[in-house]
């Protein structure tokens, strides 16, 4: 239950930071876009061309699924914490900003500015805290919850 709760808050929460900002804020990281280009790759490996709209939502539904499993790591943890979500969150956010061109997906949606890369990071870690809180929480309850767990 942990694992799920942790998947669902980090996934909320870079998928509602990256939408939420890309409206206001010129400079924000636009990691929709690295999840567009990918689902244009491999549409038309598969023969397929999909409209712009197809393929926004193809990456939003990706990246909510993705980042959701990832972030399940964090109620699989041993030591359920911010900390330890913090840690997945840094490890992603990194991610983020070295591995786009390596794979041909372009730096420029992470990279664009200093202030873009420091809110890619900065985001991906947040959404990293938010699991492990949820984790922590869930893992918290769960104990006071069955009186036999030994705790």
């Amino acid at each position: 239950m942990g694992a799920l709760a942790a998947g669902a808050a980090g996934g909320a929460t870079i998928t509602a930071l990256n939408e939420g900002a890309r409206r206001v804020w010129s400079r924000a990281p636009r990691i929709q876009r690295l999840g567009q280009r990918a689902v244009g790759r491999l549409a038309r490996q598969a023969g397929r061309r999909p409209g712009k709209r197809e393929r926004f939502a193809l990456a939003l539904a990706g990246e909510l699924v993705s980042d959701g499993a990832y972030f399940a790591l964090a109620g699989l943890a041993r030591r359920r914490s911010l900390a330890a979500g913090a840690a997945l969150g840094l490890a992603a956010g990194l991610g983020a900003l070295v591995l786009p061109g390596p794979l041909g997906l372009g730096t420029r949606p992470t990279r664009r500015t200093r202030e873009t890369a420091w809110a890619t990071v900065a985001w991906y870690v947040a959404a990293g805290m938010a699991a492990g809180a949820a984790a922590r929480a869930v893992a918290g309850r769960t104990r006071r919850s069955v009186p036999w767990s030994g705790v």
